[in-house]
């Protein structure tokens, strides 16, 4: 499969899970189809960064609570402001690493990603 194939299947995955998201109530998960895929990108620039940035490799907490973290920091115009909202922040940087995960996106140099 094509690098090209594989991030548009990766995106579907990550669109999708913030479409469960916002039909379960929740407030950041972008309301237009148009608004999650713009998440979704910015999502998974900051997941493939992870390696970079020296995340963690074996703690899925720390994971969420970054992407979380680089979400706010992308959508948000006061980001320090977020306050109760970084709990739905945590909770699509969930789904949005679930999702990441079931469809392969770790690609062959990031095999470690795939065991968590």
């Amino acid at each position: 499969m094509s690098e090209l194939a594989k991030d548009d299947q990766v995106l579907t995955a990550l669109v999708a899970s913030l479409t469960c998201a916002f039909h379960d109530g929740s407030p950041v998960a972008g309301e237009s189809l148009d608004r999650r895929r713009e998440i979704a990108v910015a999502a998974l620039r900051r997941i493939r960064s992870f390696r970079r940035r020296k995340v963690p490799i074996d703690d899925r907490s720390y994971w969420v609570r970054d992407l979380a973290r680089g979400l706010v920091d992308y959508l948000e115009d006061e980001p320090d402001l977020v306050g109760p909202l970084m709990k739905d922040y945590r909770f699509i940087a969930s789904g949005l690493l679930d999702a990441y995960l079931m469809v392969g996106g770790a690609g062959p140099r990031d095999r470690r990603l795939r065991r968590i």
